[in-house]
């Protein structure tokens, strides 16, 4: 792995060190179609999102369309061209069919024994991660990622902070990713399931639920601060934006779930998907690159919806009531948890109208939450939203709530 790193390194040279500072703050869209850069630029966003495809870009196992490398390099120039800089997203959310085929002890394996390839087991595999940064290291060598300002990272489907989603709808015990031969070989109590109130012949104790619980989670982070280290190992010294979908569950769902054994409680579905922020964020990097992006803006969450952040929720997130907690909004939740935990740096992003539909007013709720979160960047979801008359989302809008804000030229 040393080697194959040095190798990447080699590859990428001295990878996001070009263009300006971009100031406090800086504002883009997720999708952002080539054709419209220059005049998003002229409107004061500075951001442009450049999307890599890992399935379309290595179609087969070492042999990598040249065409499509191509395509993404042309918009990669537009986007430069046009002033803005790049975010972008390898796309191991979108991984080729062939890594399950060579690898088929390594994807993701549940309780029931029920597998899913829907994204790179990079959590408990070594070979996956020997293949991912195998492909890193060709998307640096054919796309020119060296003028990439900031990389996106995650686990999950969404490319975000989470385990891959569960297989089936309905289940009371939640899924629970950390039964194939990798992470069994990792895991403090092998064989153990949730449920399951003996181990081996003895009771298997909450201290012990809550064990193997916390390791589950650790293995997630690490798994982000694995891709953290791999693109340092290239040379990147750009942000790196670690995204952090919803509010997951709070410190009542775990103790709720340690007691039942991880099973049958109300918020056992995030349970099984790690998305417990208030455990998590806290063991990610904390390196000046590393950005905590809520994706969470107006997603409609919190009484009042949408609420925003106040000077002193990172000093009560650790010991405010359930149900203050509950009526905070997701974005609040989480800046609150990861300013507590020392990031500096926290960005945002609206959760999109798959999530929340858009309607009049949802700028201004999505730039009141920015402000008083002291958000630094801010992503809108989707480019297209901004140009299909889509209420509330219109570019005009957008730069009207951005001109005040965006820094620099």
């Amino acid at each position: 792995m040393l080697a194959l790193l040095t190798l990447v390194a080699a590859a990428f040279g001295t990878l996001g060190r070009d263009g300006r500072d971009p100031g406090p703050h800086a504002f883009g869209a997720l999708q952002t179609a080539p054709e419209r850069a220059a005049g998003e630029y002229a409107r004061g966003l500075r951001i442009a999102h450049l999307q890599v495809d890992w399935g379309r870009f290595e179609p087969e196992r070492g042999v990598y369309d040249e065409g499509y490398a191509r395509e993404v390099r042309d918009r990669l120039r537009a986007f430069l061209d046009a002033g803005l800089r790049v975010e972008a997203g390898l796309g191991l959310n979108h991984p080729p069919e062939w890594l399950a085929e060579a690898h088929p002890d390594s994807v993701w394996v549940n309780q029931f024994g029920e597998r899913s390839t829907a994204v790179p087991n990079v959590v408990f595999s070594d070979p996956v991660r020997g293949e991912v940064a195998a492909y890193v290291r060709r998307v640096g060598e054919r796309i020119g990622l060296d003028r990439v300002w900031a990389i996106r990272l995650g686990i999950d489907e969404n490319g975000e902070f989470a385990y891959p989603r569960a297989v089936s709808d309905g289940r009371d015990t939640g899924e629970f990713w950390a039964y194939d031969r990798h992470a069994q070989a990792a895991s403090p109590y092998p064989g153990w399931r949730p449920g399951e109130r003996t181990y081996r012949g003895a009771p298997f104790t909450e201290d012990r639920v809550a064990r193997w619980y916390d390791w589950y989670l650790g293995a997630l982070a690490d798994a982000v601060n694995w891709e953290i280290a791999l693109l340092a190992e290239l040379g990147h010294t750009g942000p790196v934006k670690v995204l952090v979908p919803g509010a997951g569950f709070y410190p009542s769902d775990r103790a709720a779930a340690v007691a039942g054994r991880l099973v049958g409680t109300r918020s056992i579905g995030l349970v099984g998907r790690g998305v417990g922020f208030f455990r998590t964020l806290g063991l990610l990097d904390h390196g000046e690159r590393v950005h905590v992006v809520t994706t969470a803006l107006v997603d409609g969450t919190g009484e009042p919806r949408d609420n925003g952040c106040r000077a002193e929720d990172a000093r009560r997130v650790g010991a405010a009531p359930d149900a203050t907690l509950r009526s905070w909004s997701s974005a609040r939740y989480v800046v609150a948890v990861a300013r507590a935990e020392g990031f500096d740096r926290i960005d945002g992003e609206s959760a999109g109208q798959q999530v929340a539909a858009y309607g009049p007013g949802v700028m201004t709720r999505a730039f009141r939450q920015f402000d008083a979160c002291g958000l630094g960047d801010l992503m809108w979801a989707f480019d297209h939203n901004l140009y299909d008359g889509t209420p509330g989302s219109s570019l005009a809008e957008y730069a009207a709530m951005v001109r005040p804000r965006a820094a620099g030229p």
